[in-house]
């Protein structure tokens, strides 16, 4: 069975697709809940810290964490430092996802396993993928959709640009799925490509 990496730009749906494979019977894992984990490594915060500066500290009586907002704000406005941070944590994310790929497949070797990755081929991942998935919607309707989540527009803005443009992934991608509609409309194409694969 085919693993699948799931990608799409910021608000554009990945989450809500991720939870229709799920829905559907794959094993689905969400790469920030990975990453968030990997932030609290102190050998990982350290790292950070020597690229961004003391700044992105944190410190409490009972150790040090990061400042996730203001490393946010430094690597979405610095593309070179964002690709240092991208370094540091990339290489980990793989050794996870491998190891959770293979944990599975070795108790259940027909299963579908989907990874939802937000920088999927700004990173290089999709070479780890048997298969890949773009959800795309409009720019500004993400926006729109990333406002009600609570974001400024200017920061939505802001992360969109930081990203692959979309049209690029769709082209990349072996399936696209058009979130434009209803929740109805985009689980009929996660059901199509369910099919496909499986």
């Amino acid at each position: 069975m085919p693993t699948i990496g799931l990608t799409g730009n910021f608000g554009m749906g990945k989450s809500t697709v991720l939870k229709l494979f799920g829905k559907l019977g794959a094993y689905t894992f969400d790469i920030d809940k990975f990453v968030h984990e990997i932030l609290k490594k102190p050998e990982t915060i350290i790292k950070i810290a020597r690229a961004l500066g003391k700044e992105v500290l944190i410190k409490k009586s009972y150790g040090i964490s990061l400042n996730k907002q203001r490393v946010a704000k430094i690597i979405f406005a610095d593309p070179e430092k964002r690709k240092t941070i991208e370094k540091i944590i990339h290489p980990q994310v793989l050794k996870i996802i491998k190891a959770t790929e293979s944990g599975i497949l070795k108790n259940k070797p027909s299963a579908l396993i989907v990874f939802e990755v937000p920088l999927l081929f700004e990173a290089g991942y999709e070479k780890h993928f048997d298969k890949t998935v773009v959800v795309y919607c409009k720019r500004d309707l993400a926006v729109s959709r990333l406002v009600t989540k609570g974001f400024s527009e200017d920061e939505a803005r802001k992360r969109l640009r930081a990203q692959m443009a979309i049209t690029t992934k769709k082209s990349l991608a072996d399936f696209v799925i058009d979130n434009h509609g209803d929740v109805s409309d985009t689980e009929k194409q996660v059901r199509r490509i369910y099919e496909k694969v499986t």
